[in-house]
């Protein structure tokens, strides 16, 4: 039986490699933009009702004005789940900021991300293109085709299956041809899910498949972070049943496209499947990632964008969650704090790189 001073340090170790993780996993906001667009005037009622909504106080408010990058209070969902929310001023034009959150620069330029690609409309059906295991890889390969229900893959009791059935119609071979294989293999399972999410939204993930008969199904993380748009005002809304209607009941102005992602979180290679989706204004405009599939680590991400003109710029705010069983367990609260607090420093630090991108500092003033 391990003692008290063993679980805290089994914990920390663990909480640690969870900070890792996230840090891996984040999306970075910087570098250069498309030439600054002109800013609408701002609307004093609705960045007035935003910040009630994101129950931004008096005090934080001048914090802002002062170029602070403050907290915004976020309710967790589950005891798997890390959120934070955090909010600055920019004193950029709203449609600098809006510029650049269309133009598909935070995957272009996030460090973190090793290869990706954008797929079209109308994809063909087969394996992903690109989605290869390197070299390097062939122990994850291997392992990949020996999958079984838990936490090691994020894969569905029917895909278990079908590599089991791969691996019984390789025999022999299977190890001699195992990059290959397991390339071709989660190529298409990634095809799969894609045609799938495509098709029927969130009620056709797959739920993934956990050792003693559990499944953790990351639709529900996804539906319970989507209220996250009711922030947003009059706005807010009209996102939410966007989010959770897709692909149906769509408005006009929201913009969608996919990509495939692969980075290297825990050391590991790990191909994840995008859902971004855009509204690019005249008004306010929103930004909303949603991970409907990662191959391990994490069981869902969602981070929602917020750009609104402010009589002193535009006020930007992030709201980040991510789920994850690796905070359950001996020392689950202080995975928690670990991994929120590694996850807070990383969107700050995002965010101080976005503004530094867009604009001079705004002077902070003497106390």
């Amino acid at each position: 039986m391990l003692t008290v001073s063993e679980c805290v340090i089994i914990a920390v170790m663990s909480s640690s490699g969870l900070a890792r993780a996230l840090s891996l996993f984040g999306f970075t906001l910087l570098t250069e933009l498309a030439a600054p667009g002109i800013a609408p005037a701002a609307e004093p009622s609705l960045v007035s009702e935003v910040q009630d909504l994101l129950q931004i106080s008096a005090p934080e408010r001048r914090s802002l004005v002062r170029g602070e990058v403050i907290s915004l209070p976020v309710t967790e969902n589950s005891e798997r789940e890390l959120a934070v929310g955090l909010a600055m001023l920019v004193s950029a034009p709203l449609g600098q900021v809006a510029d650049y959150l269309a133009s598909g620069q935070l995957i272009a330029r996030d460090a973190s991300i090793s290869e990706f690609g954008r797929m079209p409309d109308e994809g063909p059906g087969g394996a992903l293109t690109g989605t290869r295991f390197t070299n390097g890889e062939r122990a994850e390969a291997e392992n990949f085709l020996e999958a079984s229900p838990g936490t090691r893959f994020n894969l569905s009791q029917d895909e278990i299956e079908a590599l089991r059935a791969l691996r019984d119609s390789a025999g022999s071979s299977a190890r001699s041809g195992a990059i290959e294989k397991a390339s071709d293999a989660y190529g298409r399972l990634l095809q799969q899910r894609l045609q799938a999410y495509r098709q029927a939204g969130l009620a056709a993930i797959v739920p993934y498949a956990r050792a003693g008969g559990a499944v953790r199904d990351p639709s529900i993380e996804l539906r319970l972070a989507a209220a996250d748009a009711e922030r947003l005002a009059r706005h807010g809304r009209e996102l939410r049943a966007a989010l959770l209607r897709y692909p149906a009941d769509q408005p006009s102005q929201l913009v969608s496209d996919y990509y495939w992602l692969k980075r290297r979180v825990q050391r590991r290679p790990h191909l994840s499947l995008l859902h971004r989706m855009v509204v690019p204004g005249p008004g306010p405009v929103f930004h909303v990632e949603r991970y409907f599939y990662v191959g391990h680590s994490f069981n869902a991400t969602e981070i929602l964008t917020g750009a609104l003109a402010h009589q002193d710029g535009t006020l930007v705010f992030c709201i980040s969650r991510v789920s994850t069983d690796e905070i359950l367990g001996i020392g689950n609260q202080l995975k928690r704090t670990v991994g929120r607090s590694q996850h807070r420093d990383e969107i700050r630090t995002r965010l101080d790189r976005l503004r530094a991108s867009l604009s001079r500092p705004v002077p902070v003033e003497s106390p």
